[in-house]
């Protein structure tokens, strides 16, 4: 057991001690609570086997010379593309970069990685933004953060030389 799924915990023991107290009816919770769950679940299962796919799929020699410590911050555009490619929510990219970890990708390459995703993660691109906001706006919104992924990738690299935090540990 990690420690988000302890405080995960601590915070749900605290949610029902509050709607004990203040007398709550569980009824609309606990449907609540079924209805989220039908509708997660399957997405889940699919995400988790979708993630142990792509681990068996991507080459790990791959994965540690583009991404690698050898790669250097030649790793953090390759990162930053990987992620902006990504059609997934966070399950799968995780999972990713779980994998990436476990392969021997950087420090730097990750933080890119998951920043890329973070910030221009093509399914959002395409599902939400193009179609309700439009191109102009992607340009605009794109165009102002695109430094972001790289300058969050080298600033975790300089603050690797100077400090050590250790690397990414993936669970096994």
């Amino acid at each position: 057991m990690n420690i988000g799924f302890i405080v995960l915990l601590a915070l749900l023991a605290g949610l029902i001690v509050i709607a004990v107290y203040k007398e709550l009816d569980f009824g609309p919770i606990l449907k609540r609570l079924f209805e989220q769950f039908i509708k997660l679940f399957p997405r889940m299962i699919s995400a988790l086997a979708a993630a142990g796919f792509i681990a068996e799929l991507i080459p790990k020699e791959a994965i540690s010379g583009y991404l690698g410590a050898d790669a250097g911050l030649l790793a953090l555009p390759v990162a930053a593309v990987t992620g902006l490619m990504v059609p997934a929510g966070p399950v799968i990219a995780f999972a990713i970069a779980a994998i990436f970890a476990k392969s021997g990708a950087s420090t730097a390459a990750l933080v890119t990685f998951i920043t890329s995703w973070s910030v221009f993660a093509a399914h959002r691109i395409m599902i939400y933004e193009l179609p309700l906001l439009g191109g102009s706006f992607l340009r605009l919104r794109v165009s102002s953060v695109l430094v972001i992924p790289f300058l969050a990738g080298g600033l975790a690299f300089l603050v690797g030389l100077v400090f050590s935090f250790g690397g990414a540990v993936p669970m096994n």
